[in-house]
């Protein structure tokens, strides 16, 4: 999640008019940490309560830039014979802090849609449409999209912010094949490492002196360090070996040349900017403001989220061992996302918080799906939040390093994806047909999105950037497609996968599930609500009438003992 997260106030540095305020970056960036800590504890404890961590989405750099490319906010250029103070206005506070202000305000009225549509079970009625075919193709383009726009200009990171809408997808696209590009070689020493440790080391156990009290002695034990740790281990020695290089004058010195970010001190001026203690709080940066236009263009940063963080709450419960989520638990989950984006507005991160589907991944690789962990982890990333020193810190990765890692973890998001068609007959050419045509059009349609700026053309313009957005939103576009197509071509639900899809719903006896239906429930005895009659009109509430029945208990007592 860091790796994400790092990236996105560079990201905004530009449209915000803060690149060469080092200290904003680093304020910006100690928001999000925070922020993305708190939404990731509400959303593990009083959520949809799986090990899922929320963050910066970057679907709301879309409409952000489009706001941003408006003739209003577009960033002031200092002549070039201008003095010193009318040079430093670039770098005044107000200058950027008015547009943040500006997004704060699209975010905060958009975010109470997201809210709605939790809350009052809307998601959880779409979900009786929603099958593998539509999830699978939702979830592979999670994995996948990042690869599809813009490389082959992968080595150049210069955008033009006016022709926003048309250069996002492939700002990101530079952006994420530039940090590999920019030395390959560590970028493979990363893959390499995370490799090793997660696949070929898992079996081995790292001695270390332990202390016993049954024993009365210091003795040897075993840890499983590389399996419970191969992404952070390859992290640390891959920036090991650059800070070797880099003292050793391996990289150049020179920050035109793209291999200049493999150094490890390219971002020490943040670690120099950054406090050591700062409290983000809300309307730190100022009262939002609001604009038709921008909530308008949030909108649908926030249907692409919902539709993504459907998909990567199945991934999740997949691979942590849960049962798939029910309706109830999916509904709560998205209204707590949006109470998270309205937290972030609130802050001014910048950017609407998500489910992150890296750390998903995460969960596949180092099979650690605890519940407890992702609560731990949260309290820790908004103790970086507070110690801006610490946040700092982790701006200095080096970006090749960054780009082996997602490299490693969006092709496990693309395997889970693809995974759901087990439940699928893809011997028939119905499934073939639309799942094929689901992620080949959800590539194809955003990229040409991206190639031609302008297609939309209504007349409104609000509406041209909702519908342009969308229609650039790769897991948007290939699970709408999915869905369409599977809810009208003509097929057996034994052929859709939707017998077995249910089946393994209420089934408890998988081998790979860990964990009964009950870890849905509310923590702190806040499920008792779910006995009483007012909780059959909660849609976020599991409502226990027909399970408080002699016979119910004992079948759970049953599933409890074997598991």
């Amino acid at each position: 999640m860091l790796g994400g997260a790092l990236a996105i106030p560079y990201i905004l540095s530009g449209p915000m008019c803060f690149a060469n305020n080092t200290l904003a970056i680093s304020e910006v960036l100690s928001t999000i940490f925070f922020v993305s800590g708190l939404v990731t504890l509400m959303q593990s404890t009083f959520g949809v309560r799986l090990p899922i961590v929320q963050g910066g989405d970057y679907g709301y750099l879309a409409p952000t830039f489009a706001i941003m490319a408006l003739p209003q906010w577009k960033c002031p250029i200092p002549e070039e014979n201008s003095n010193s103070t009318e040079s430093s206005l670039i770098n005044n506070d107000d200058i950027w802090k008015t547009r943040m202000r500006e997004i704060q305000g699209a975010m905060l009225l958009s975010s109470l849609f997201q809210v709605v549509l939790g809350f009052t079970g809307l998601v959880g009625v779409l979900l009786r449409f929603i099958g593998p075919l539509a999830i699978a193709p939702t979830i592979t383009l999670v994995g996948v999209a990042l690869f599809r726009t813009g490389a082959e200009k992968a080595g150049k990171l210069t955008v033009e912010y006016d022709n926003c809408c048309s250069t996002l997808a492939s700002y990101l696209s530079n952006l994420f094949f530039h940090s590999l590009g920019l030395h390959w070689g560590i970028s493979m020493v990363t893959i390499v490492l995370i490799s090793l440790f997660s696949q070929y080391l898992t079996k081995i156990k790292i001695p270390v002196p332990r202390y016993s009290e049954e024993r009365g002695r210091v003795y040897v034990g075993r840890f499983p360090l590389f399996r419970l740790f191969p992404v952070i281990l390859a992290i640390v020695v891959s920036w090991i070996i650059c800070a070797i290089i880099t003292a050793a004058g391996g990289f150049p010195s020179d920050p035109s040349i793209p291999q200049y970010a493999a150094r490890t001190d390219a971002r020490a001026a943040v670690l120099k900017e950054a406090k050591w203690f700062r409290l983000p709080y809300p309307g730190q940066w100022g009262m939002p403001t609001v604009s038709v236009a921008a909530v308008f263009g949030m909108l649908a940063a926030v249907m692409a989220s919902i539709i993504e963080s459907v998909g990567d709450y199945y991934a999740c419960a997949r691979l942590s061992g849960a049962l798939p989520p029910p309706k109830y638990a999916i509904n709560r989950g998205i209204g707590i996302e949006g109470i998270g984006c309205l937290l972030a507005a609130a802050f001014g991160c910048g950017i609407g918080t998500t489910s992150y589907s890296t750390n998903i991944a995460v969960i596949g690789i180092t099979k650690v799906g605890s519940l407890r962990v992702i609560q731990f982890g949260a309290l820790i990333l908004m103790a970086f939040g507070l110690l801006g020193k610490i946040g700092a810190l982790f701006v200095s990765i080096p970006d090749p390093i960054v780009g082996g890692v997602f490299l490693v973890l969006f092709g496990m998001i693309s395997a889970v994806g693809i995974s759901n068609l087990q439940f699928v007959d893809m011997n028939s050419s119905r499934n073939l047909f639309v799942f094929g045509f689901a992620i080949v059009f959800g590539l194809a349609l955003p990229h040409y999105m991206a190639m031609h700026p302008g297609a939309v053309q209504t007349g409104v313009p609000e509406i041209d950037q909702i519908i342009t957005v969308l229609l650039s939103t790769s897991m948007a576009v290939g699970g709408l497609v999915g869905l369409i197509l599977d809810n009208t071509i003509q097929g057996t639900i034994e052929e859709r996968g939707l017998k077995a899809w249910r089946q393994h719903l209420s089934d408890d006896s998988d081998e790979f599930q860990t964990a009964s239906i009950k870890v849905y429930d509310l923590p702190f005895g806040l499920n008792r609500i779910s006995n009483y009659k007012v909780a059959k009109y909660l849609p976020f509430l599991p409502y226990n009438d027909e399970d408080s029945s002699p016979a119910a208990d004992e079948k759970l007592r049953n599933i409890h003992s074997k598991l």
